[in-house]
């Protein structure tokens, strides 16, 4: 930045140059930095998953719709996960059966019944997406303050 007055501010015109570099690449890096948070925040949930068939961990996937409004997700397509996540109640309900088994054994049911009653009772949520959030949040933060750092030295004169 110069006049015709003779003053000047040195590295102003290096400075410019860094900065307007660093706006042209900001969609890419914010779209890399969204992209490696929806990954951390994945891979935090994956343990967290009670898993009776693979079925539901392998529906959870991040969502990267969301990059040009400045956000991502993670999420499934699956139905019961979200009763699986938060609980639900599982109704009294008649269960069709001409046997049961319990501790390995086999026991017929009496008088030639045709099945049981099972009672009203809440199955209590695994919360794997809290979890998994919670377990993330530290290499989240780690990651978003080191990439503000990057950018910061970038704008100062780092490499680009």
């Amino acid at each position: 930045m110069a006049d015709d007055l003779g003053f000047s501010i040195e590295g102003w015109d290096d400075f410019v140059t860094r900065f307007a570099n660093l706006v042209d690449m900001w969609d890419a890096k914010k779209r890399i930095l969204l992209q490696r948070m929806g990954n951390i925040y994945h891979a935090s949930v994956i343990p967290h998953v009670p898993v009776d068939t693979s079925r539901l961990v392998d529906s959870i996937f991040v969502v990267e719709d969301g990059i040009p409004q400045d956000y991502v997700e993670v999420g499934t397509n699956v139905e019961y996960a979200l009763y699986v996540n938060d609980g639900h109640v599982q109704h009294k309900r008649f269960l069709p059966a001409e046997k049961l088994s319990a501790g390995g054994r086999a026991k017929y049911l009496k008088n030639g019944g045709k099945g049981i009653m099972l009672t009203e009772r809440y199955v209590p949520g695994s919360f794997f997406m809290e979890k998994g959030f919670n377990d993330a949040k530290p290499r989240l933060e780690r990651l978003v303050n080191s990439f503000m750092l990057q950018i910061k030295r970038e704008v100062e004169g780092g490499n680009l």
